[in-house]
């Protein structure tokens, strides 16, 4: 009986080892428009810069990048120019769980466009087990926590 247990002992270590074992995965910088999130803000645009800056922040992801978006966006490249506008890229953070890990980053472009200022919020996130890669581009929690966060930061004085 007690060398059952054990081999049932060392089949579980061995199935829970092979199952968490290292697996690279390639999280890209720049996020394509999958499924974008968008608010508007009517508020100037150095005013909603900053509290995106800080929305992220509070919400534990850091501005690693600053860019133009006419560096990555082609077709903003053809539309009429924006007064201001930058692209923000996330730090990557990693979750480890029991069968695997998982990855996330963000991107958000901050726009002026007249009066208001538009804010998109890009997600990407994989679940990365031993034998599959799962992608999701929506996180709309995560999302609707740091439009939240962006509003009660321009409405303060």
């Amino acid at each position: 009986m007690i060398k059952l247990i054990k081999a049932y002992y060392f089949l579980l270590i061995g199935v829970i080892c092979i199952l968490s074992g290292c697996v690279t995965v390639q999280m890209p910088q720049y996020l394509k428009d999958k499924n974008p999130y968008n608010q508007e803000f009517y508020v100037n645009y150095d005013k909603t810069l900053k509290a995106t800056i800080q929305a992220l922040e509070k919400s534990g992801w850091k501005v690693t990048k600053q860019t133009n978006p006419m560096v990555f966006e082609s077709d903003a490249a053809n539309a009429p120019a924006a007064p201001n506008q930058v692209l923000l890229f996330t730090n990557i953070r990693q979750n480890a769980m029991l069968f695997g890990s998982c990855y996330r980053t963000l991107n958000v472009l901050v726009k002026e466009n007249k009066e208001k200022t538009d804010v998109e919020i890009r997600y990407y996130g994989v679940f990365s087990t031993v034998f599959k890669n799962f992608e999701d581009y929506k996180n709309d929690a995560l999302v609707n926590k740091i439009f939240a966060q962006i509003e009660k930061i321009v409405k303060t004085p």
